[in-house]
């Protein structure tokens, strides 16, 4: 319990919170501003790079017998990268992956959409598949101190076109593709599913931001297997931190 004195100097205080919040959300506004207009210039490297690829697989006819050669560039990125289920059939259709790219979208809804792009093959018909996660970036009206950063509150995938000639009867088993179907969040929080649903789409989310910021940009280091990091959506630590902590432990150790 607090006197008057103090609920009055906590009101004030609480007042000035809110104003840091505000030019908070001001602040990360002018982040995804400026985000949005170096998209631009980020695109420009990576359309050479997509050139430098898509060269090396004209001159060697795509030719990928070697195990995930460059012709097969993105695959192996992904492997590095990203911990959940890729399965022998995911890996023939994913080495058809031709590029990974991000959009900035700033307007009434602050979002970004990853955009798989894919070279022709007999899996499906689409040649980009697309993930959009949208963001929040304004307090809630009845409780403005609750406000946290900006988050991802929702995520959309999109149709596969798949061909009819592909078998699909094995649904039940987990596919990398599972990641263009994400589940809908049950409007209950009583609902039995909605702690389940809820983790998994936390997990997607942290995956989103971990292939926008990490991924894309770091891809080549990735490839070539010098960065010891790796994304695992079970809540498990990284490669790295691992590392770094048996560093710490090590050092512990010897000084004692």
């Amino acid at each position: 319990n607090f006197t008057e004195d103090e609920k009055k100097i906590i009101g004030e205080l609480k007042q000035l919170y809110l104003e840091t919040i505000n030019l908070d959300v001001k602040m990360q506004r002018e982040i995804y501003n400026m985000e949005k207009q170096y998209e631009v210039k980020h695109n420009e490297i990576f359309e050479k790079r997509k050139k430098i690829l898509d060269d090396f697989k004209k001159q060697n006819h795509g030719d990928s017998t070697r195990n995930e050669n460059v012709s097969t560039f993105w695959l192996k990125v992904l492997k590095a990268s990203y911990t959940e289920f890729i399965g022998k059939e995911d890996e023939r259709i994913l080495s058809y992956l031709s590029d990974i790219r991000t959009k900035h979208y700033n307007d009434d809804i602050v979002k970004f959409v990853i955009e798989f792009h894919f070279d022709k093959n007999d899996y499906f018909k689409n040649r980009v598949l697309t993930k959009t996660y949208i963001l929040n970036c304004v307090p809630e009206a009845d409780d403005p101190l609750s406000y946290d950063g900006a988050e991802i509150v929702r995520c959309e995938g999109c149709h596969i076109d798949w061909k009819q000639s592909l078998n699909r009867d094995k649904k039940d088993q987990p596919t990398f593709f599972d990641f263009f179907s994400p589940p809908t969040l049950p409007d209950d929080p009583e609902d039995p599913n909605f702690c389940d649903i809820n983790a998994i789409l936390q997990n997607d989310f942290e995956l989103g931001f971990y292939l926008k910021e990490r991924v894309i940009p770091k891809a080549v280091i990735f490839f070539t297997g010098e960065i010891a990091d790796c994304q695992s959506t079970d809540g498990s630590e990284t490669e790295s931190d691992s590392e770094d902590e048996s560093d710490v432990d090590g050092e512990e150790e010897s000084s004692t």
